[in-house]
């Protein structure tokens, strides 16, 4: 059992260490609304993380998807910028800036962890 716990663990963390690919694209691109389709991207490389940014501006929702090459605590936020309400996600494995929401992701994570240092 012990066994198995630590292969999830590692297979879930696998993505953390080292350069991730992302997806970049803009609310001007046109496909790169919250219900994403990966097909016509091409995924940037070295990147540390990846971001997504969702908001609505004169009642217009805009979702952009990046590479950042500077290293950011993962997780999702909401705040204002520039006097537009967004949702700001931050994730670190491989084309995590895909999904509709990342967390599902994390959540898994931490069970994992939990469950392998339970085991230990």
């Amino acid at each position: 059992m012990k066994l198995f716990v630590a292969f999830v663990f590692l297979v879930c963390c696998a993505g953390v260490c080292g350069a991730i690919r992302c997806y970049e694209c803009s609310y001007s691109d046109g496909n790169c609304a919250d219900e994403f389709s990966s097909s016509g991207f091409t995924p940037a490389d070295n990147c540390e993380v990846c971001s997504k940014v969702k908001g609505e501006m004169n009642g217009n929702q805009f979702v952009t998807r990046s590479c950042e090459t500077e290293s950011s605590s993962t997780g999702c936020t909401s705040g204002t910028y520039q006097e537009v309400d967004v949702d700001i996600c931050i994730c670190n494995t491989d084309l995590c800036n895909s999904a509709p929401s990342i967390s599902a992701r994390f959540a898994i994570v931490a069970i994992s962890l939990v469950m392998f240092l339970k085991s230990l």
